[in-house]
């Protein structure tokens, strides 16, 4: 029973205002979305994220987590040998380690099944095809010419070796032809 202590305030009023306050929580506890990944050992590299269910094509998996910086500060951090630098927009870069957020665990892959996709004002990793459950969630990493790359470990039978994109690989061929036939030359005198 309400009881009004207020002049002037009608009672329906204030049981009208009291019965919207109980119903409040209700309306801002929407139910939680299933969780789409898990963390678990991985073959590609220690630790990955793999599909805790099905996932269907362009769902939004996980968002990364970490601190917007300069463009200028992402490339110090990638020449030193970070490689959880996202480009967040023309101008800034995204510190994505995997203690910001469990997306920095993802993995490459030479044929991945997600990608970095800007949603929501954030970075979210997005599947780009059907997932299965339990299949590694994996990303191209698609580090370019300038960017310390290393070898990849994805596993797939068409894998490319390097985790370098596509387009530096005529580049790569270019340098490296010139490195042997310089150590040709070299062997020979």
């Amino acid at each position: 029973m309400l009881v009004c202590i207020c002049r002037g305030v009608v009672p329906e009023a204030l049981a009208d205002f009291a019965q919207k306050q109980q119903d409040l929580p209700n309306k801002l506890m929407r139910p939680r979305r299933k969780q789409l990944w898990q963390k678990r050992r991985s073959p590609v590299n220690g630790i990955g994220l793999f599909a805790a269910a099905p996932i269907r094509t362009g769902a939004p998996i996980v968002e990364f987590k970490g601190r917007i910086i300069s463009w200028e500060e992402g490339a110090i951090m990638l020449l030193r040998g970070a490689n959880h630098v996202i480009k967040f927009d023309a101008n800034h870069d995204m510190d994505a380690r995997p203690q910001w957020s469990p997306a920095g665990h993802v993995n490459h892959g030479c044929y991945p099944n997600c990608a970095i996709k800007k949603k929501r004002g954030g970075l979210w990793l997005t599947s780009i095809r059907a997932i299965e459950e339990g299949e590694e969630l994996l990303i191209d990493y698609n580090f370019d010419l300038g960017e310390e790359f290393g070898p990849c470990r994805c596993g797939h039978p068409q894998c490319r070796g390097l985790m370098l994109r596509r387009k530096d690989w005529p580049k790569l061929r270019k340098i490296m032809s010139k490195a042997l036939d310089n150590r040709a030359i070299r062997a020979r005198t």
